[in-house]
């Protein structure tokens, strides 16, 4: 095999001047409806905060949502709002307390 013929076999195929160009297709990103996203609930919203809730046990606690365990417990609510605002500060967070029925109490 001469080494013309060789080379030949990997030339760039050239376009013809009538031809389309290939059309590449963009994947569409998919969104939730307005409606479907308002009836979600609030607290998972709240992805990265920390909450100060009451502890089974008796007094307050600071939790991380969606975690299992307690980050600290305190024996007032005051002392655990303290330690949730400093915590939420230092990572770019925030607050939600609780009252002690377990209803949202205000967001910080």
């Amino acid at each position: 095999m001469s080494s013309n013929m060789a080379f030949g076999l990997f030339k760039k195929k050239e376009k013809k001047a009538d031809e389309p160009a290939p059309e590449t297709e963009v994947p569409k990103k998919e969104s939730k409806p307005k409606a479907e996203e308002a009836s979600e609930d609030p607290l998972k919203k709240t992805n990265g905060a920390y909450f100060v809730s009451p502890h089974p046990d008796g007094g307050w606690q600071v939790k991380k949502a969606n975690a299992q365990k307690a980050l600290k417990r305190f024996d007032t609510k005051a002392e655990a709002e303290k330690y949730a605002k400093q915590v939420a500060q230092n990572q770019g967070t925030n607050v939600v307390r609780q009252k002690k029925d377990g209803k949202i109490q205000k967001k910080h």
